[in-house]
């Protein structure tokens, strides 16, 4: 077997081609990563939030179990469905009514989009998903729009 003589050129020849390799590899690492996270974070956001506290232009909500009784909340549910627990009228004094409105959420990559009804038609949102874990979510309200039911 003859050996190759070690070159300059031929050093630079097999460098060129390690450096293709890890780059290329390093492509392949960051995209099969980046599908998990997104997959993970969708995971995290199925289950009931509560607990609304506003911070400048963001909200946090906690997990939980299950919706509180009287009090806002929403679920998102793994077959797209969206529960929002909230005024069931027009009045905001208390004693204040909720009842549960059904609709329909997507997600796409950082964004939620979401369709439910309300008191006096239907709603659309999207969120922006500003952090998400087991235990807190954290949004900002990008967008919101009422449809009133015509009368």
């Amino acid at each position: 077997m003859k050996k190759l003589k070690q070159t300059p050129k031929n050093f630079l020849l097999m460098l060129n081609k390690m450096i293709h390799i890890v780059i290329l590899l390093s492509i392949f690492t960051a995209f099969a990563c980046e599908k998990n996270n997104e997959t993970s974070a969708t995971e995290l956001l199925i289950g009931c939030w509560i607990n609304p506290q506003i911070t400048d232009t963001c909200i946090t909500f906690d997990k939980a179990s299950q919706l509180k009784d009287k009090d806002y909340g929403f679920a998102f549910k793994p077959d797209g469905v969206f529960i929002e627990r909230k005024n069931s009228g027009w009045c905001g004094t208390p004693p204040i009514s909720y009842k549960d409105y059904t609709g329909t959420w997507i997600k796409n990559n950082s964004l939620i989009n979401i369709t439910v009804g309300y008191w006096g038609g239907s709603a659309e949102y999207q969120w922006k998903i500003i952090d998400v874990d087991a235990n807190k979510l954290i949004i900002y309200n990008a967008y919101t729009e009422y449809h009133p039911n015509d009368k």
